[in-house]
């Protein structure tokens, strides 16, 4: 009697590491502090969206995207606004969308990458701004949706983080050519309509948090006392 022994196929592996992705997440919600206020509940909700864009590029084998709505003449969007996107296959220059959009709770906004681009308390921390997945200068403009497609050259402005075919981060380079760690930071906030600059203000440096990124997985849970004073 002949025995068979059967490996893995590499779409078992790449489910097997999706679904490990959403374990991670899942064991993440547990840390996160917060408990049922706002600030917390976006972290979770924030946190969810990255292992889903992730575990989307592992499976696919094409480069995801978390893209954030970055043009501030909406200020319903304006970086509140999140969706995951997926490069199709032929390299055209289209993205895939994943499901629908979602906002972030109320009253809670992604922290742009630079001081210049929103308004802050005096105190701020130092470090509490984010670190996208690519040069703060350059964008991704696309289309509005269009069964389900978006297309590069549109009018809409998104800034992003990025996963490449195997799932692993995209990091910028910084200054030095060092490559930096990407960092999402979240903080309650209003509009600023005074200042078409500045069209985000933060009065309270304690209601910050974010999650600093790892480029081949998980992630670290930074709370106000993870960000360096001024």
């Amino acid at each position: 009697m002949s025995s068979r022994v059967q490996g893995f196929t590499l779409m078992e592996l790449l489910v097997v590491l999706a679904v490990m992705g959403v374990m991670m997440g899942l064991i993440g919600f547990s840390l996160l502090g917060g408990g049922g206020n706002e600030l917390g509940a976006a972290q979770r909700e924030l946190l969810g969206l990255i292992q889903k864009t992730r575990a989307q590029a592992a499976l696919t084998g094409r480069e995801t995207r978390l893209l954030i709505y970055n043009d501030p003449q909406d200020e319903d969007k304006y970086h509140r606004y999140i969706e995951i996107v997926t490069q199709e296959s032929n390299n055209t220059g289209n993205w895939v969308v994943a499901g629908e959009g979602t906002f972030l709770t109320d009253g809670i906004y992604l922290v742009p990458s630079d001081e210049s681009l929103s308004f802050q308390a005096d105190d701020w921390r130092e470090d509490a701004f984010s670190i996208w997945s690519h040069d703060e200068y350059e964008d991704l403009l696309l289309s509005p949706p269009f069964k389900g497609v978006r297309s590069e050259g549109g009018a809409e402005s998104f800034t992003y983080m990025a996963f490449n075919e195997a799932g692993n981060l995209i990091c910028p380079e910084g200054d030095t050519g060092v490559p930096q760690t990407p960092k999402l930071v979240l903080a309650v906030g209003e509009p600023n309509p005074a200042d078409e600059e500045k069209a985000l203000r933060f009065n309270d440096p304690n209601s910050i948090a974010g999650i600093l990124m790892r480029r081949f997985g998980g992630f670290a849970v930074l709370d106000v006392n993870d960000f360096i004073n001024p």
